[in-house]
């Protein structure tokens, strides 16, 4: 019994998906619930479970390949043996004397019965293959009808296209210009095919080579991405605005947090300090929703700007406003462990009210962030360094260049400069701010 493996529908605008990787191969058993390959959609990296118990018959779909959500992407087939079969086997054998009929009889000796080659004239009609036997074909422009397939009720699968060079070259139909003896004629043609430079003149040195190049194709997530920024830049009217912050008393209260047995991330912190801040500007705590529709929302969801091993994430600390610092730290460690695996979920990446960015690690001192629609602004988070204390050459602090911008849809640049003055005062005075709470 054959069990078609279907590409599964992640989320509500979810279409296709493209396989990343499958963790098993073809011949492998599989066990109900056993992940079988991942799947990359515009928001996260799912990993997929098998329905049912069985070999892995075929792959249609390879690493990178992307498949229509409900189509099969590979097959599974029952544990069940020959030997098993083997009284449905000899029912379904021809009695001596009777003419097998047509196309119905299969044979289970060793060797397979030597197939005739057809044209398509003479095999008009429905010729059965898997999808990804198909395009195979059409790519490599071969003749289904003069391959013998092996698959389920004769069908040509992908392994009998890859065999093919294996097989009597009389299969394949005649090329329409004959080579000179003497030279070896290729089974099949390449994929892709670079025609041959011509020759230089008598006397004169070859030019040289063209400059080579290859193609690079964006994942379904990185489209989605990039077509967001592209949304951004050319339909939301934003500004910028950046603010040096002193965060010498930030780092001594993360350093006292840590010696309490407390330990706290810089990124958490400084979600936690925006979030108390945003209280008091709802406005950038907001989506826009067009026709002069805000969207306000009582709870401050922080979007993280991540840098994973599949690319740049934006995992969502949740209620930042409300929840304790240690139940922060918990979350946002579960969330990074989930990125650097490339194991986050729709559910981890969706639902930001506004996004924190940080290449301060990187040496950027100050960064313009772009507006992730539907939301009102991002705030960015530059190099941490060292100045001179005003006043006392001597004296050193540690010092942030953060950056606001906001859709002017929605706030103006009064509003943005209150924030960043308010959200300044937060990180230079954090125990003040904590205590204001009580």
């Amino acid at each position: 019994m054959r069990t078609d493996i279907l590409m599964p529908k992640l989320g509500l605008t979810m279409t296709q998906g493209t396989v990343m990787e499958w963790v098993k191969k073809v011949g492998d058993p599989v066990s109900k619930g056993e992940v079988l390959f991942t799947v990359e959609n515009d928001k996260a990296v799912v990993e997929v479970e098998s329905p049912a118990e069985g070999i892995l018959e075929e792959i249609l779909v390879p690493p990178g390949g992307t498949q229509e959500v409900g189509k099969p992407v590979a097959y599974l087939t029952s544990t069940e043996t020959p030997a098993d079969r083997g009284a449905s086997v000899d029912s379904a054998t021809p009695a001596e004397g009777k003419a097998p009929l047509p196309g119905k009889t299969r044979s289970f000796s060793e060797e397979p019965p030597p197939s005739k080659t057809h044209t398509v004239s003479e095999t008009a009609g429905y010729i059965p293959a898997s999808p990804l036997a198909k395009r195979l074909a059409r790519e490599n422009r071969l003749d289904l009808s003069t391959v013998r397939g092996t698959g389920p009720e004769g069908a040509v699968v992908e392994r009998d296209l890859v065999n093919l060079p294996r097989q009597s070259t009389s299969s394949f139909p005649p090329s329409r210009k004959a080579a000179p003896p003497t030279e070896a004629q290729p089974t099949t043609q390449p994929r892709y095919s670079t025609p041959a430079p011509e020759a230089a003149p008598t006397g004169q040195a070859a030019s040289s080579p063209p400059n080579a190049s290859t193609i690079h194709t964006l994942t379904p997530f990185q489209i989605r991405a990039a077509e967001r920024m592209v949304q951004s830049w050319t339909t939301i009217p934003q500004f910028t605005l950046w603010v040096d912050v002193e965060v010498t008393s930030l780092e001594d209260f993360h350093r006292a947090l840590k010696e309490k047995g407390m330990p706290v991330s810089f990124t958490v912190l400084l979600a936690k300090f925006l979030a108390l801040t945003l209280k008091q500007y709802p406005l950038l705590n907001a989506s826009w929703r067009g026709r002069g529709e805000v969207e306000m929302y009582s709870q401050i969801d922080v979007g993280i700007a991540t840098d994973t091993p599949l690319g740049l994430f934006v995992p969502v600390l949740r209620d930042c406003g409300t929840k304790s610092l240690q139940a922060l730290q918990e979350e946002w460690q579960g969330l990074s462990l989930r990125g650097k695996e490339g194991k986050l979920t729709s559910t981890d990446l969706s639902g930001g009210t506004i996004t924190l960015t940080n290449l301060g690690m990187f040496g950027v001192k100050r960064f313009q962030p772009i507006v992730n629609p539907p939301q009102v602004a991002i705030l960015s988070v530059g190099e941490r360094r060292r100045i001179a204390r005003e006043g006392d050459p001597l004296s050193f602090v540690s010092v942030i260049e953060f950056g606001l911008s906001a859709d002017h849809r929605v706030v103006d640049g009064a509003y943005g400069a209150r924030f960043l003055t308010s959200y300044k005062e937060a990180l230079e005075s954090p125990l003040l701010t904590l205590a204001s709470l009580v």
